[in-house]
């Protein structure tokens, strides 16, 4: 998957999960603005660790 980032899993922050900008449909902050909601095209759901702003970042970094 080109330009893939891994994202913590807010409820384990133990696992993560990978996921690429073209995939993201939307996202949405949680309230506390700590989390993320990531909604995929596919209408996968993600609860992720990071702000809106956190995860465009991600994106935004040049690839290894």
């Amino acid at each position: 998957m080109l330009s893939a980032r891994q994202f913590k899993l807010k409820e384990d922050e133990s696992k993560q999960v990978s996921i690429s900008q073209e995939e993201i449909d939307e996202i949405v902050p949680d309230a506390d603005f700590r989390f993320s909601l990531i909604m995929l095209k596919n209408g996968d759901k993600h609860f992720v660790c990071g702000t809106k702003s956190d995860i465009l970042q991600q994106f935004s970094k040049a690839d290894d």
